[in-house]
């Protein structure tokens, strides 16, 4: 059997405008009975300065106030949080004005006087329903949408996302003529750790390498998990020697890691978009081949793509 007030509503916050004392105290005394909180305002005018100092749950707001109407309030308070649910309070049962409550995304509206303070209750329960289902439904989504494009294990950019994140900066770079870069970094002797210390192990040592590049990179470049224990770096608005600049500032910073009694180390190979790197997958392989020249030339070092290279094509921090 459903409660008379559903405890998953418990002080839930309500906002309600209405420019009529009397009756307002009475609906906050029906609001309080039902275990929620409430804040008074009696015209537009507080009603917007209340919805932009603090947070509700649920709205009601009286069609006809000093100030700014309750429509308008309704639009204003909709522009500050989308998924507000409101309640229209008229003195005119009117078709038309049902009408132009529910255009302004009012959830539901009531006439002066209520048939009963119990269908007030009811309406007020619904509302805060709908709006909580509605902020659940959106958290939902986002965690759906984050956990589509970020890896598990270190809580960056997966490799899907990497790509979509890769196309967009190379159409970028290239429409407008500005240098981009990325470097692909590869862990050094990562079996080794597997095989001594146990697979735990290697799964910190990636996560460490993760918290790495978040420390040194900026907002704006974009690292993740290529795959395996290969991590990939896109950097706009950055040419290859100042993306080996700061490729050399995460080899010295993962240098400082152990795991256990093993310490950590990188291999990276840059490369800048332009030449024969034209599009985003030119742009990995040119990468992945200096990474090999790091590899090849015994790891824990630094290598330029030969086509954008400025000096040695090897840097060893």
């Amino acid at each position: 059997m459903q409660r008379k007030h559903d405890d998953d509503l418990q002080g839930a916050r309500v906002l309600i405008a209405d420019d009529d004392l009397a009756f307002r105290q009475m609906l906050a005394r029906r609001v309080l009975k039902m275990g929620l909180s409430v804040v008074e305002v009696e015209n537009g005018d507080q009603a917007v300065e209340a919805l932009q100092n603090a947070s509700f749950d649920l709205l009601l707001v009286d069609l006809s106030m000093p100030g700014k109407n309750g429509l308008e309030v309704i639009q204003l308070a909709t522009q500050l949080d989308p998924l507000l649910p409101a309640v229209v309070i008229t003195g005119t049962g009117s078709y038309q004005t049902a009408l132009e409550a529910l255009r302004s995304r009012a959830f539901d509206y009531l006439t002066k006087p209520f048939e009963s303070l119990t269908a007030f209750e009811i309406t007020v329960s619904r509302a805060l329903k709908h709006g909580f289902m509605e902020r659940e439904d959106a958290r939902s989504f986002a965690r759906a949408q984050q956990q589509a494009t970020t890896d598990p294990l270190t809580g960056i950019s997966n490799r899907h996302r990497l790509y979509e994140c890769l196309n967009t900066e190379v159409a970028r770079a290239r429409r407008y003529r500005r240098p981009l870069s990325v470097f692909l970094m590869d862990l050094d002797g990562l079996k080794t750790i597997n095989d001594s210390c146990g697979h735990p192990a290697g799964d910190e040592a990636l996560q460490h390498v993760a918290h790495s590049l978040r420390l040194e990179l900026r907002k704006t470049d974009i690292p993740g998990r290529y795959g395996g224990d290969e991590f990939l770096v896109v950097l706009p608005e950055t040419d290859a020697v100042n993306a080996a600049a700061v490729a050399k500032r995460i080899l010295a910073r993962v240098r400082e890691l152990r795991v256990g009694e093993k310490s950590v180390s990188v291999s990276i190979g840059v490369a800048q978009l332009g030449g024969r790197c034209r599009a985003p997958n030119e742009l990995i392989l040119a990468a992945d081949h200096a990474l090999y020249c790091s590899k090849r030339s015994g790891g824990g070092q630094i290598s330029v793509d030969e086509a954008r290279k400025e000096g040695a094509d090897v840097l060893t921090g």
